[in-house]
C-alpha cells in the first residue's frame, strides 16, 4: 500500500525522508500537549495553507523522548456528528483513532484522529462529538458510467486483509471539486467532493495519481486513508454566520417552549 503522504504531495519513499519530513514539521508547526498516566504527548501541526498538514507527535516518559509519529493531514470543510463514540489512543506510538455513530444516521465507522493533543477528550464526556473528516488517497480513477455507491472498510474487500482500520474504499457521484497547490513541493492536489450514499466526504488525491479526467456528474472509485479532526465548542462558535433568514421566525422559539 503505498503511503497516504503522497495524496497531500510529499514524497516519502524510506526512513531518511520520513525522518528529514517529521524535523521539519517540528521546526515550523505549532506545538501542543496532552498529559496522560504513564506520559506526556507533544503534537506538532504544520500548516502548509487550505487546510494540508504535517503532525507529529512525541513520547515522553520517564524512559525519555522519542518520535512516536508522523503523519499527513487535512482539515476538510464537511462536518459530522458522532454519537456514540470512543476513542483509542496508542500512546507509544503517538496514535488516536476515533469510532463513532453518525447521529440520526445507521452509518458507523473509524477514522485517525489528528489532534489529540489539541483537545481534552472529557470536555466532550456524554454528549456528542463534531469532526471534520476527510479520506487522502492511496490511488483513485473516474468513471463517467454510474455505478454502485460504497462506502465500507477495505479490509472487507477480496485481496486488501492487510490494510488498517481507518482505509476505507470509497465510491460515488463527484458533487465539486476543487484545486489545492503544496506551496513546499509545488505538487498539484485535488480535494473532491463526493456522495458515496451513506455519506458525502472529501477526498484528496495527487493530480498524478488520478486517472482519468474529471466531469461534472462523473463518478470517483478510491482507496484512501481515513482522517479527521474533532472541532472545539470554540471553533463552532467561531463558524457561526447569524440567524438563518430562510428559516421561519416562529421556528426560532420551538427549542425553548416548556410543556406545561
Amino acid at each position: 500500500m503505498p503511503e497516504p503522504f503522497d495524496a497531500i504531495g510529499f514524497q516519502i519513499n524510506d526512513d531518511a525522508s520520513y525522518k528529514a519530513l517529521a524535523e521539519q514539521a517540528h521546526q515550523l508547526g505549532a506545538l501542543s500537549k496532552a498529559h496522560r498516566v504513564q506520559g506526556t504527548l507533544h503534537g506538532c501541526c504544520w500548516s502548509l495553507g487550505s487546510g494540508l498538514e504535517v503532525w507529529t507527535v512525541l513520547y515522553e516518559s520517564a524512559k525519555g523522548m522519542f518520535y512516536a509519529d508522523c503523519r499527513p493531514a487535512f482539515r476538510g470543510q464537511r462536518m459530522l456528528a458522532f454519537y456514540p463514540w470512543e476513542i483509542l489512543e496508542y500512546e507509544e506510538d503517538g496514535e488516536a483513532i476515533v469510532r463513532g455513530a453518525v447521529l440520526d444516521s445507521p452509518l458507523e465507522f473509524m477514522f485517525a484522529l489528528q489532534n489529540i493533543t489539541e483537545i481534552n477528550p472529557l470536555d466532550f464526556r456524554e454528549r456528542p462529538i463534531t469532526a471534520v473528516v476527510a479520506g487522502l488517497a492511496y490511488r483513485a480513477r473516474i468513471s463517467t458510467r454510474k455505478l454502485k455507491p460504497v462506502f465500507e472498510p477495505l479490509k472487507d474487500r477480496p485481496g486488501h486483509r492487510k490494510t488498517t482500520d481507518t482505509d476505507y474504499t470509497i465510491r460515488g457521484q463527484i458533487l465539486s471539486w476543487r484545486k489545492i497547490h503544496n506551496p513546499r513541493t509545488e505538487e498539484n492536489l485535488l480535494c473532491v467532493d463526493v456522495d458515496a450514499g451513506k455519506i458525502k466526504i472529501e477526498v484528496v488525491i495527487n493530480r498524478t495519481e488520478l486517472k482519468g479526467e474529471l466531469k461534472s456528474g462523473a463518478w470517483l472509485s478510491a482507496e484512501a486513508w481515513l482522517q479527521g479532526h474533532i472541532v472545539t465548542d470554540r471553533e463552532l462558535m467561531a463558524r457561526y454566520e447569524g440567524v438563518d433568514r430562510d428559516v421561519p421566525p416562529g421556528d426560532w422559539w420551538i427549542k425553548l417552549r416548556r410543556d406545561h
